[in-house]
Formats: C-alpha cells, structure tokens, sequence
C-alpha cells in the first residue's frame, strides 16, 4: 500500500504563511559549490594534460623503459618551468609541458612553425628550453610508434569534441508561410485619406503639423473663446457626469493659471497631463502650441464674458488656497488618515443600510452587517492597498537605523537603499550605466565614472590666508584646502573630537592629519612658544614604504615651527634621547605597538602623546588588522583610567560599514564622522572588470596578454600613459617583452615609441648609463619595467621619465602603487593570483592593494577621468566586483591574536583578571563587529538575545585563551579566583613580539639535551620565520 502524500497548501493559504520561508541556505550553497569543482575539474581533466601523458607512459611501458622516460619528462617539466616562469604555479607548468609535448611529438627539431606555435602561445621564449623540450620528446617518440602517439593525441581530442555548444543542436526552419490576404485595415480612422502608408517620420510630422495649423487657424480670431470652447468640449466628452466633477469655470481658471505660470514647456505638459489624464492628450498639445497667444489675447480683452472670468480667476486663486480640482498631493497625519477610512466606511454602511431597508422594508440587525462578505472583501482590499506603500521585506531593525541622518555622511548608496524601489535586505548589485560584453574569450563588465558631487550651498572652500600664523607656516606654498579639506576643516581644526575620515585614494586625506597636528601645536603654544616637551603626535602608517614618505612630508611643512619628525620603524631604531627631543614620530603599527607594550621606561612616552593618527584603518580587516585593535582598545583604556585627553583621528578609504569602525574608534558620528563616496575623488574613477573563461592554465596566462595587449592599445592610441601592475618580479620582465613582441609583430610599435622631442636624447643617454641590461633595450620602444629588486637609481630614473611622458607602458609591481605617488590615465592589473610564502601557495590579491592601485588611476592635472582595469579568471570576476563597489562589510580578526594580545595586556600589567580582561574586550573592534553580526563569530542569534551585552561570550572566550596561555607557561591563571599574573617567558614573549605559537613549539622541542644545531632546527621552526622563503642548493 502507497503511503499517504502529505496534504499540499493552497498558493493562497501559502502567500499569507511563512510556511515558504527558508532560512538556512547552507546544503544549497554546499551542494553548489561541490558542482562547481567536479565542473572545474572535468573542463580541467579535458584535452591532453600532463597527468594523461605519464599515465600513458606507465601503462605502455616495461618498468626499466619507465625510469629511462621518466627523466626525458622531467626534462620537459624543466624546460617548461624556464618557459612558463616559476611565478604561475605548478598547474601552469604541467599545463606548458603538456603543450610543449603536444607540439612536438612527432618532430626531430625545433622548426619555424613550432616556433611561431611556441610565440603565440607564451610569448618570447629561450630557444635552449625549446630544443631541451622537443630533444626530450623525440627520446620518449622514439620508445611507441608514431600510432600510438597519434592515437593519444587524437583520443583526448575526440573527448573534447564531445562538447557541444548550447543551442548548436537545435534545428531552425527557414519555410515561409504566407499570411492570409485581409482587407484594408483603417489606420487612425482614416482609411481614405491615407491610402499610401510611409515609414518616413519626417513626412508623417509634416502631414500632421498642416492638419494642426489648419485646425488652430480660427485660434487667431477669437483666442479667449477658443480656450473657453475646448476646456467646455473637453468637459462635455469626458468629465460630464462624473461625481464630483469641477465646474467649467475652475477647470478654465485652473488651466489659464497654468499656462500664465512661469514654468517651462516641459513642466507643463506634466502638469497638464496629471490634471487632465490621457483624455486631454488633444487639448494640452492645443494650449501648449497656442500659450503665449492665449495669454496675451485673454489679458487684452475687453469682452465683457472675458473680464466676468478674469474676476472669478482673481477670486479663485486669492479665496480658495485648496482648489478642488487639480490637487495632486494631500499632506495628512497617519491618524487623520484612519479617521477619514472609518468616516468613509461608515458612510458605506450607512448607504448600504438604507438601500437594504428601501428593499425589504426593515433595518437588518447591526450585528450581521458586520459579516457581510462585500465589506469584508473591501477591508480585504483596504489593507492590499496599504500594504503597497510598504516595503517588501521590512525588518524593524533596518527601517530605524534609516531613520537617522549623519551631517557629514555622502553616501549615495545608503540614500538609494532608502528609496522605494529599494526592496529590504537586497544587495545593492551595481551602479547604474552598467555596459556587459560576453564572448568566448571573456566577460566583460564596464562601471562608467561617477558624475562628481555636486557643490552644497554650505560648502565654502577654506583659503589659507584666513588662518592663523601657525597654520599659514604650515601650509605655505598652499592657496587654499580642497573641497573635502574644507569640509572637515571646522571640526579638525577647531576641535578636540575623535574622528574618521573615509574617502577614496588620493582625496587629500593627509593635510587633513596635518590639521589635526596643527590643532594640537596651537594647544601647547604658550606666550607665542610652543612646549615642545609637553605632547607627542603618533602618526601609525601600514607600511615602512610610507612612513618614510610621510615623514618627508610632514617634516618639510612643519620645519618653519621647528617641530622634529621622525620614523620609528624597523628600519629607523630610534635612542630614547631622540625620542624624547622628537614631537611627532611616524611609525608602523607593529613597532608602536612594542614600545607600548613595555612598561618600564615608556610609561612617559605613551603618556605624552596626545594625538594618534592611525591610517589606512580599513586595515581592519587584513592579518595585521588584530594590531590595530590592539593599539586603539589600549590607547582607549589609558584615556578612561587616566583621564587625560588623547584625540584619535582614523584615515581610510571607503567602507561599507564606516557606522561600525566611528564606534570602535569612539567617534561621535553627529560631529566626528566623516564619509565620502566615489563622487569626491579628484578624478572620477571608471572601473571594468575582466574574466577569462578558458579553465587551462597555460591558455589562461596567453589569454589573459591577449586581453592586457588590447587594453593597452586602446588606451595608447587615444594617447594615453599604462600602468601594467603583475605581481612578481620576474613577470614584470616577461609581460613587457610579451607586450612589445605584440606590438611588433602586429604592426602598432609605431603608437608606442617616445615623442622625439628636444628632452628625448638627455633621457635616452641617462637609460643607456644603467646597468639594467633589459631597461636600456626597452626604453627606445617606450616600454619599461619597475620593481623593488631594481636598483634605487634605476627605479628614480624609471619614475622621472615616465612622468614626463617618455615611457608609454610601465610594467610594475603593487610597491609602485604604495610607495611612490605616480599617477596614469589607466591602470590595469594584470592577473589576481599572488604567491603567499606563509601559506605556501597562490592567494587572491587583497582588496586593499586593488583600492591603492585603483588609486592611481587619473592624473589630477590632466585628466577628467581614470581608468582602472583589473583582468581575472572568470570564477573570481563577481568577487572582486562585491569588493569593489563595497558590500562586504569589513571583519574583525581579532579572535585569531587575541591569545598574544592578552598576554601583552597582562605583562603590560593593565589587565590582572577575567573581569577586566572581558572589559578589555568590549574596546575592541571585535565586540562591535560580534553584536552587529553573531553568527560571523559563532554566536548564535538566541543566546546573543538572551545576553545582548555578550558578557558570557567574552568571559568563555578569555577563560579558554587564559588555560591555553597558562598551559604554555606564559601566565599563571588562578581559575578558581580568575586572576592572572604574569611569568618571565611571557614577559620575553610580550616585549620581542613572540607569538604564542612559537612559544607553544619551543616548549614542545626543547631539552636540555639538545646540540647547537638541534638549536637552531627548533629556532626556524618559529612562525615568524613563514614568510622567509628557502631556495633549494643548485
């Protein structure tokens, strides 16, 4: 017997129930992510690969053969790797010796269609690699028959011919049907008139303009009565009638108002049309043609009906401020709202009542009306009707942060999420004038610039002649502050407030640090001197690139004050003396965060400073954003036990969750936070975002030139300066030979080469004095490389004539984009996969470096626009395009670190139990993010609503890192009483930056019983030592 199906919902039943909700998406998103990998894999396993070729060797072989063959392979492999390059993975190698095997396979020598076959596919090659690659595929050859490799060949072949392209096998039918012969059809009414039907528009428009002047000829005559004849036909065939239909003297007084207005044609015709509905098409486009006669003809009249009209127009727009007839918009309260649906409803009754009893003679009870299936059926659609003004999918926490607006937040996407179109809850996909283009190549996605931000009535530009002494010092050489300068200047300059800055790159962000240092100088000003001994300023870059910029920077404006800048990084050790004779010191946040850690000697350095800077906040969200936490929550801790006023100002770029990091940072958001969208950049920025579909690894490097090379000529014919960012040295090399061989061979070099102008033959003589051999062999052809393994010089030299223009196309890495302020009209990134040594593999390039070159795109001076290509693989294009236009709010990574960092805090002595351990907790940009978003950090939603505060939370969280801390022996923790003392291992941990981990393996290795070479095994095996990269003896 069948077992009984499950009674089903009706549609209408189901749309008034949450009995279709789902709120767990997980198995789906699994379930397509594992299709995803068998379908990668499958294309991937497609054509001839490596793994087929020695599959076919171990299976058609003797074992004795099978070792010989083996070295012949790897031969191949290695010619492959000098081909291909060691920077693009293994895959890619296989994936070239697969090729290399390929083409060879039935050839005794490297031939000039091999060569032209090797050039097309990876680009200028070393001929020793290809002659070591076919002299080892003929060794192997000469093991099968030329059969068998045919066959191998042919065999993957066939199964990738097996593919078909969708919609290839659908048949289409080119008959033709004949329609059936019907009679002249009447168009517009006018079968006879019109016999000869033209698609011509222009004959159209004329024909019909003579059939209007013909019929406004009587118009010249007599206008006033004109107007008067058509408002009444007008009346008469549509509004006759009707309830509360107008008198015919307010629809001509209304209508004459109109047109004596002031307004434009086109507001008009709007007006018009909202008042008159599709009815009055014929009449508006009459009052419209014939205004200025109607007017003035109307006004000069000395008929006595014309002049009785005038006074009952007067009379109508002086007495009756609400006309009844043409109001488009009723401002009521939500009660006066109720209150006329209950007058109307009872009226409704009331009517329905009395025409039951004029039926039956008798007033039914009151009771029964009130189930009466008709009155149900209209509250039924009252309620529909309501329900359309609301949003779709509202949640109560949404529509009240809405609510709340910021002064200083210019954030276009947050004002689109507040119209009505907005459905709760959606992402916001992408801007609008999107352009797609898809082949079989690419995808291909085009985000226009933005329009820039249109200039506030309050917006007044700050002129550095208005400001005081100090402040022109400071800024001399400089007219006047930029647009966003201007806007923070009040609060920066006049205040004490703790502030976040977010613009996009190169806004001006650092004068707006300058001044807040300005700020504080003019505190400790003292009888026109200022106490240099009384403040310190911090200012914490991500970089040592760009502490050593900014200290230049900072350094040259503030010398005419005599206030010292220094850089305290890894590079730049600092003595206490200098310390204490330096006012401003420019740092890392690492190096910061170890002079802060020790308690001994520092305590007065930490307690002088008054002003942190911290830049690049959205740093947050990297591995070193636990760092920063750090930095704040304990800066914030020293401000609350100490009360002495320390400002914090934060400097990023543009962040989703901007609301979030202004709370970390104890920002007011009415007065201290500060946002600007893309509108604000100096040079609107367009982006487009390029995905390579092809899955081969080799094929994807080719196509992914193929596509660089097109870019960069569309950009070089328009007369356009390229940057080429790549992300490994080596590649910088290949991709500009890549790009000139191109050029060449393809006939556009001309486009290319330096503009022979008077400073061409000094630049070409400085290039010819290096000794980078690939740098003088480029540079004629107007290509260069840079990177960080060049030469100081050569990298100067590089930088100078690409910024007068004698470089075309520059082939650079990332610290280009980080350490040196060059701009290009466009920038492409070629290529997102990156190596990470302390992962050991390739990982997507990090959103924050794309932001930094994205920044460089548009030169200030120049250009009304930038261009900023990123080319990808297709299965990564949607990634960086939720990246990039700012959906994915930014994380804490605290939970990571957060054992080092309380050992920190207990050596430091400023946490000494779990009670103020969970206090410390909550300063930290990891409690911000856990409240905002539970499930992120494995909270589920219940137990955050039983305890909102995450009290319990916190306290499990520093119970667990205080037993694995004490485990290590960094610690001593007292369970039982919940105290924490620190030891002299966690103490050395804490002052030179050890992390737990590596204290967790020396605790592991070490005995006494170990020699100095054991010593040293268990030392390298520290984590700090990731990222050193060991090459293996040649």
């Amino acid at each position: 017997m069948n077992a009984m199906d499950l009674p089903r919902l009706t549609g209408a039943l189901r749309s008034f129930s949450n009995v279709t909700k789902q709120d767990d998406y997980n198995e789906e998103s699994a379930a397509l992510k594992m299709k995803r990998s068998k379908f990668h894999k499958q294309i991937s396993d497609l054509g001839l690969t490596w793994n087929k070729i020695v599959k076919f060797v171990n299976d058609n072989l003797e074992t004795k053969e099978v070792q010989i063959v083996n070295e012949d392979l790897k031969d191949i492999l290695r010619a492959a790797k000098q081909i291909v390059g060691t920077d693009n993975g293994q895959e890619a190698i296989e994936s070239g010796a697969a090729f290399l095997f390929k083409t060879f396979h039935l050839k005794d020598c490297v031939g000039h269609n091999e060569t032209k076959a090797l050039n097309q596919m990876f680009g200028p090659f070393p001929s020793s690699s290809a002659t070591a690659a076919c002299n080892a595929t003929c060794r192997i050859a000469s093991h099968f028959t030329e059969d068998d490799l045919t066959a191998l060949i042919q065999m993957t072949e066939e199964q990738h011919g097996d593919r078909v392209l969708f919609g290839k096998n659908i048949v289409f039918s080119f008959d033709m049907h004949d329609l059936d012969h019907f009679e002249e059809l009447p168009i517009n009414g006018e079968a006879d008139a019109q016999k000869i039907i033209s698609l011509d528009y222009k004959k159209f428009l004329n024909n019909h303009l003579e059939h209007f002047q013909e019929s406004f000829k009587p118009v010249e005559k007599n206008n006033v009565s004109f107007l008067w004849c058509e408002v009444e036909k007008y009346f008469n065939e549509t509004l006759k009638g009707t309830a509360e239909a107008p008198r015919v003297e307010d629809l001509y007084c209304t209508l004459y108002d109109m047109l004596a207005s002031v307004k434009s044609g086109d507001e008009l015709q709007n007006e018009l049309f909202e008042l008159l509905g599709p009815e009055g098409f014929e009449l508006i486009e009459k009052l419209l043609q014939n205004r200025v006669v109607i007017v003035d003809r109307f006004l000069s009249s000395n008929d006595h009906k014309v002049q009785v009209l005038q006074d009952s127009c007067k009379k109508f727009s002086g007495e009756n401020a609400k006309p009844n007839y043409g109001c488009q918009v009723t401002i009521q309260s939500e009660q006066e709202k109720q209150l006329m649906k209950q007058y109307r409803r009872e009226g409704k009754r009331i009517a329905r009542r009395e025409k039951k009893a004029g039926e039956d003679g008798e007033v039914l009870g009151e009771g029964l009306t009130s189930f009466d299936p008709k009155e149900l059926r209209m509250q039924r659609e009252q309620a529909l009707l309501n329900a359309r003004s609301l949003p779709v999918l509202n949640r109560q926490r949404d529509a009240d942060i809405e609510k709340i607006h910021y002064p200083h937040v210019y954030d276009s996407q947050a004002e689109a999420m507040k119209t009505s179109a907005f459905i709760g809850g959606a992402k916001m996909l992408l801007p609008e004038g999107i352009q797609r283009e898809n082949n079989k190549m690419y995808e291909e996605v085009k985000i226009p610039h933005s329009e820039p931000m249109p200039i506030g009535f309050e917006e007044k530009p700050v002129f550095i002649k208005d400001l005081d002494e100090i402040g022109q010092l400071a800024f001399k050489g400089v007219k006047r502050l930029n647009r966003i300068q201007s806007i923070v200047f009040e609060t920066a300059y006049n205040t004490n407030e703790n502030m976040l800055i977010c613009a996009p790159t190169g806004a001006g962000k650092t004068n707006i640090a300058m001044l807040t240092v300005l700020h504080e100088i003019r505190q400790h000003v003292q009888q026109g001197v200022i106490r240099k001994d009384e403040f310190k300023i911090v200012y914490v870059a991500p970089m040592k690139a760009l502490a050593a910029e900014m200290t230049n920077y900072f350094s040259k404006r503030l010398e005419p004050l005599g206030i010292t800048v220094k850089e305290l990084t890894g590079d730049m050790q600092l003595s206490k003396g200098e310390i204490l004779r330096t006012q401003m010191l420019v740092t890392t946040p690492e190096k910061w965060d170890v002079v802060t850690r020790k308690s001994v000697g520092d305590v007065a350095l930490s307690q002088l400073v008054k002003l942190l800077i911290l830049d690049e906040v959205h740093l947050l969200h990297e591995d070193r954003g636990p760092v920063l936490e750090s930095l704040v929550a304990r800066t914030l801790r020293q401000v609350e036990s100490t009360q002495s006023m320390i400002r914090i100002l934060g400097l990023s770029a543009t962040l989703p969750n901007y609301l979030d990091v202004a709370t970390f940072l104890h920002v007011n958001p009415y007065i201290g936070l500060f946002y600007f969208d893309g509108r604000f950049r100096p040079v609107p920025l367009g982006q487009t975002f390029l995905g390579i579909k092809t899955t081969n690894k080799v094929q994807q490097l080719n196509n992914m030139d193929e596509v660089c090379y097109e870019n960069v000529l569309k950009q070089i014919t328009a007369g356009h300066q390229v940057m080429v960012f790549v992300h490994a040295r080596n590649a910088t090399v290949r991709t500009a030979m890549a790009l000139r061989e191109k050029a060449k061979n393809n006939g556009h070099i001309c486009y290319f080469l330096p503009n022979q102008g008077p400073e061409y033959g000094h630049a070409e003589k400085q290039v010819q004095k290096s000794r980078n051999k690939q740098l003088r062999e480029m540079f004629p052809d107007g290509f260069s490389i840079h990177h960080a393994g060049m030469l100081r010089q050569d990298r100067s030299l590089v930088e100078n004539l690409f910024s007068h223009g004698h470089i075309k196309v520059l082939v650079c890495t990332a610290t280009l984009a980080w350490g040196v302020n060059l701009p290009a009209h466009a920038v492409i990134i070629k290529g997102t996969q990156i190596y990470a040594a302390k992962r050991g593999s390739f990982v997507d390039l990090g959103i924050l470096d794309v932001m930094q070159i994205f920044g460089r795109a548009g030169r200030p001076q120049f250009d009304k626009f930038g261009e900023g290509i990123i080319i990808t693989t297709h299965d990564k294009l949607s990634h960086y395009l939720t990246l990039l236009t700012q959906q994915n709010p930014i994380e804490s990574q605290f939970l990571e670190s957060l054992a080092d960092n309380l050992n920190a805090e207990i050596a430091l002595g400023t946490v000494t139990n779990v009670e103020e351990a969970v206090k410390w907790i909550s300063y930290t940009y990891l409690y911000v993010r856990m409240r905002a978003n539970p499930l992120v950090y494995g909270i589920s939603h219940k137990s955050y609503q039983m305890d909102p505060t995450l009290e319990k939370h916190r306290e499990q969280l520093v119970i667990e890192v205080g037993r694995k801390l004490d485990k290590a022996r960094m610690i001593r923790f007292e369970e039982r009483t919940g105290y924490f003392s620190s030891t002299d291992l966690g103490r050395t941990a804490s002052h030179y930056y050890i992390k737990y981990n590596t204290i967790e393996t020396f605790n592991e290795l070490f005995d006494a019983h170990k020699t100095e070479g054991d010593i040293l095994a268990i030392v390298s095996k520290a984590e700090e030592f990731e990222q050193i990269k060991i090459f293996p003896p040649p």
